[in-house]
């Protein structure tokens, strides 16, 4: 997405940025504090503060412009957001100064507005520098902003929408701003809660915890006191979360606004289980209290909100346990497997060999076993360097699993060798398919087979002594070809006599 009237080609410069950095955090404790302390008067509080608003909303596009551009899109949603803010805040500043006390107005629907837009941006990053969607931590966050959520919806958002000695767009907007603060306190639990250490995201969410202080500090003067004017440190909570903005974009850009590598599912850290015993509680914690004080008007709301805390738990240790049967079946197939080529290794290779050999005996069927060696294989990594060797070891393997499932079984055995199992009608047949393997092997190579009968009586080590005996005939022989065990073919010439 491109702004008219910055050329992306040219771009602002490093010294234009570090410029309206340094203005947009001085002018944050000078305009919003030094400024009114030195020089007391509303307007001048207010062009301090307006001041301190518009460098950071400068030092936001300047460094939103320095983000690569295919990763740009979220901090253009705060560019926007910037600009709507500054004209919410200059909005209310004239109001002020003018002694409009006319409550809502345009500026509080901007206002609105522009924390919409911050949640789209901070969840497009969020999805930026995290692949894959983290359910669990989704539903972390969801616990935490429905714990506190709940307490806004009973005390402050249904009061506020009941008020009828208030107008409609009063008592919509003064259930809004709520709403809001709740909105902020999901987006913050989701960067803290399962995304990974990112400078940007933090920044973000430092700025996102000034405003929320700011927001409920505002609260709790309106509840407590007469006086509408904010003090000035409030002012400088709301100009920190501005400035913040700008900070994170640098950072984005210092670190190429690359996605981050997948968040692992590590389940739940000690920390984060107080954190979400904490929130899934805290209705019923204060349902109790209310009972205890006489006041128990409230129970119905608090008790669905623990109803859907619960339900958000169950779903919650759900997700747990799939994570550990993932992981389980994981390391499993990691404890069966080879981890180069992907075919058995050679502890499930003796366990499914047994389990062949019960079958071959159940159905009457020939079980062969054969071992392959690819010919001259230091050569060829001495050559063509590890990595080739690598490579002709995988494509061997998945040539050779292709040929002999389904049915089959086929494992590394060491280095350069394999071990295939074949269930055949015959041994004639059963060959046939050995041979075939030794025609499958990639990139002009050659292998050496030995295979032996199972001859229905003898133990699994006999049955593969004989083969690698056969395997050994086979390399003696010049290589590249297939070598039966010599006790296989008198046996079968004296059947045939």
């Amino acid at each position: 997405m491109r702004t008219p009237g910055l050329p992306l080609a040219l771009g602002p410069s490093w010294t234009a940025l570090v410029v309206a950095g340094g203005l947009a955090v001085l002018a944050a404790p000078v305009c919003t504090l030094l400024v009114p302390a030195v020089m007391p008067g509303s307007l001048l509080a207010q062009l301090g503060y307006l001041i301190s608003v518009g460098f950071s909303a400068v030092f936001l596009c300047v460094a939103a412009f320095r983000v690569p551009r295919e990763h740009r899109r979220p901090w253009t949603i705060l560019m926007w957001m910037m600009v709507l803010s500054l004209v919410a805040e200059t909005w209310t500043a004239v109001l002020e100064i003018r002694g409009d006390e006319q409550w809502p107005t345009g500026a509080d629907v901007l206002f609105i507005a522009g924390y919409v837009m911050m949640g789209c941006a901070v969840m497009a990053l969020v999805r930026q520098r995290n692949d894959r969607p983290a359910f669990g931590s989704l539903l972390d966050a969801g616990i935490v902003t429905t714990g506190v959520g709940v307490l806004a919806l009973v005390f402050v958002i249904g009061p506020a929408a009941a008020d009828s000695t208030q107008s409609v767009a009063a008592r919509v907007v003064g259930s809004a701003y709520p709403l809001i603060d709740v909105l902020i306190t999901f987006l913050v639990a989701r960067i803290l809660i399962g995304s990974r250490r990112d400078s940007a995201l933090w920044w973000v969410a430092a700025g996102l915890v000034a405003s929320l202080v700011a927001d409920t500090l505002q609260n709790v003067m309106v509840l407590t006191s007469s006086s509408a004017q904010s003090p000035s440190y409030m002012n400088l909570l709301w100009a920190f979360y501005y400035a913040t903005l700008g900070l994170a974009a640098v950072f984005a850009r210092s670190g190429s606004g690359a996605p981050a590598e997948p968040q692992p599912q590590t389940g739940l850290t000690m920390l984060r289980l107080v954190v979400l015993a904490v929130g899934a509680a805290t209705p019923a914690i204060v349902q109790v209290v209310l009972a205890a004080l006489g006041r128990p008007e409230n129970g119905a709301q608090l008790g669905a909100g623990s109803l859907l805390l619960l339900v958000m738990v169950l779903a919650r240790i759900w997700d747990l346990l799939h994570q550990v049967r993932e992981q389980s079946d994981q390391m499993a197939e990691m404890a069966r497997t080879d981890p180069l080529t992907g075919v058995a290794n050679r502890r499930s290779w003796d366990f499914e060999l047994e389990r062949a050999r019960v079958a071959s005996a159940r159905m009457g069927a020939v079980l062969l076993v054969a071992l392959l060696d690819l010919d001259h294989f230091k050569k060829y990594n001495d050559e063509h360097g590890h990595q080739a060797g690598d490579d002709l070891l995988r494509q061997a393997a998945q040539a050779w699993s292709r040929r002999v499932e389904p049915g089959g079984l086929i494992a590394r055995w060491g280095g350069e060798e394999f071990a295939v199992a074949l269930h055949s009608a015959d041994r004639a047949r059963g060959l046939q398919m050995v041979h075939a393997l030794r025609e499958l092997v990639p990139y002009g190579q050659t292998c050496s087979i030995g295979v032996a009968e199972w001859d229905g009586t003898e133990d699994m080590v006999t049955l593969l002594k004989r083969a690698d005996d056969a395997l050994y005939q086979a390399k003696r022989s010049g290589r590249d070809r297939v070598v039966p065990a010599a006790a296989d073919a008198g046996r079968h010439t004296r059947a045939s006599a």
